[in-house]
């Protein structure tokens, strides 16, 4: 059996159920993934180890603090910009999708 690389024995099926979405997928955790402000040109890199896509909107776990951060890309294989933390419990994360 496969290690999943999801948080506290999440698997893909349990997230996908959470956000009643069947095209949820873990994404390649090397994808760059910035926090992005007001102004495009501060937009500020950030260190994940996990990504989950859902339509439209993906997740970041970030290495410093543990938190999820909500983001999206306009297209698959552009980087991830993030405009806020919805905290470190992912069930909260997906619930604020």
């Amino acid at each position: 059996m496969e290690k999943s690389i999801l948080p506290d024995g999440w698997t893909i099926q349990e997230v996908r159920q959470r956000a009643q979405d069947d095209t949820v997928e873990v994404l390649d955790p090397c994808t760059p993934v910035f926090h992005a402000p007001r102004e495009p040109d501060q937009s500020a890199p950030l260190d994940v180890d996990v990504i989950i896509g859902f339509t439209g909107l993906c997740l970041a776990h970030l290495v410093a603090n543990g938190e999820w951060y909500m983001g999206h890309r306009v297209e698959p294989g552009e980087p991830i910009y993030c405009w806020s933390s919805y905290g470190a419990d992912l069930g909260a994360a997906i619930d604020g999708l």
